[in-house]
């Protein structure tokens, strides 16, 4: 995993051909290289946990609630842990709470599984400590690409690149699966992790600077209200198909199929990250992101009518879903930007990412119950939870439009 961030840290360097010459500085993908080992565990523990628990207890309910007891960890964590990263300390915060999931991990993988409630309360532990790397990475990304054009192009890049994670991680649990089984999976995780999180510390000290926010209201929390409950909401759609489709792969009795399908779900999102960076888009963020999540709903809608006719079909459906999911987050944290100032840009960003990762949590609760029997009620749910969103954010932005002031010129909808 380290030589797969390593090369995409690679890649990165390549992409200003597709990004503009020069556009996103060396600093700023260095970061972005280190913050992507860090991430590892975003991509390959939700996974790794699923099969193990299911593995362990024959029960996708089970499983779906530890995968969602390790999203909600993480949701309530990223805050808890933001605010002391952003009075100065990101390094040894990031340091020590990897190091301390890393362990936690060990733990789930060697637990008998004999009392599931304790090892869901464990994957919610873990999930806790998860150190909060994308917050302060994209703290960052301001600081180190100034001019606007380029921090446009570095939030999707950053999006873009993420998918790496999604790609090489379940990639990763596949392989663990197949040589040494779950247990191993889940302490492959927590090695990845670990190591990740020490580099990306020792990456950003050179970098980082405090970002204390400033005593006094946070007006800023009620301008993003509603963009944080669509962005829930469309994660939530996440969280369901996180559990549908290796659900999907054990009914068709290839449970080892659940990391490849997953991976081309992600690559479908890169594919669509790299297309919005290779063809910039001139309208405000905040107008694209309904239609990317309506692309979303259409193809959550595709899966659930054809997963049954085979993991082929599944594979090219996934693929179709993801095209929406890298853009979709890059116009909504470029919104997110626009309207919070640099002191609070920390504690937004961890904020917003609770919202996405509490979504996630919950769906993956709910994608276990309802793929017990079946995915297609999971698959199908979360094409109505993408386009509920849609709507939602369409809401908010006609609604900030009537009731700004014409001389008002910043996003959304500008």
């Amino acid at each position: 995993m380290a030589r797969a961030a390593v090369d995409a840290g690679a890649r990165l360097g390549s992409v200003r051909t597709v990004t503009g010459e020069s556009t996103v500085p060396a600093p700023a993908l260095r970061v972005l290289a280190a913050s992507l080992l860090a991430r590892a565990p975003q991509g390959m523990a939700p996974l790794a946990l699923i099969l193990l628990v299911q593995e362990r207890t024959s029960s996708l309910t089970a499983a779906g609630l530890a995968s969602g007891a390790w999203g909600l960890g993480v949701a309530v964590g990223q805050p808890l842990w933001a605010r002391p990263a952003a009075r100065g300390r990101a390094g040894i915060v990031i340091a020590a709470t990897a190091a301390l999931q890393a362990g936690v991990l060990v733990l789930v993988a060697w637990l008998p599984w004999s009392a599931p409630a304790a090892g869901i309360a464990l994957a919610g532990l873990g999930g806790l400590l998860g150190a909060p790397i994308t917050s302060v990475a994209r703290t960052l990304w301001p600081e180190l690409a100034p001019r606007p054009k380029a921090l446009d192009r570095l939030f999707t890049l950053d999006a873009t690149s993420q998918e790496v994670i999604w790609i090489a991680g379940p990639a990763l649990v596949g392989l663990l699966l197949a040589v040494s089984g779950t247990t191993a999976a889940v302490v492959g995780t927590a090695a990845v992790g670990g190591l990740g999180g020490v580099w990306f510390a020792r990456t950003i000290a050179p970098v980082w600077q405090p970002h204390p926010a400033p005593d006094g209201p946070t007006g800023f929390a009620r301008k993003l209200v509603a963009p944080w409950l669509a962005l829930a909401i469309a994660a939530l759609g996440l969280g369901l198909t996180e559990v549908a489709v290796p659900a999907a792969a054990i009914l068709d009795g290839r449970r080892d199929a659940a990391a490849w399908l997953l991976a081309v779900w992600s690559v479908g999102s890169l594919a669509g990250g790299l297309l919005a960076a290779r063809f910039p888009s001139t309208t405000d963020p905040a107008l694209r992101v309904p239609g990317y999540l309506a692309l979303l709903a259409a193809g959550s809608g595709l899966t659930a009518a054809i997963w049954s006719a085979g993991l082929g079909w599944l594979a090219a459906a996934l693929f179709v879903t993801g095209l929406g999911l890298a853009p979709t987050l890059a116009a909504l944290y470029g919104v997110v930007s626009r309207l919070v100032p640099a002191s609070r840009r920390t504690q937004a960003y961890a904020v917003g990412t609770t919202f996405a990762l509490a979504g996630i949590a919950v769906g993956s609760a709910l994608g276990g119950v309802l793929s017990e029997q079946a995915p297609t009620g999971a698959f199908g749910a979360a094409g109505v939870a993408s386009a509920v969103a849609a709507a939602g954010w369409w809401a908010w932005v006609q609604r900030t439009r009537s009731t700004r002031p014409s001389s008002h010129t910043g996003s959304p909808a500008s």
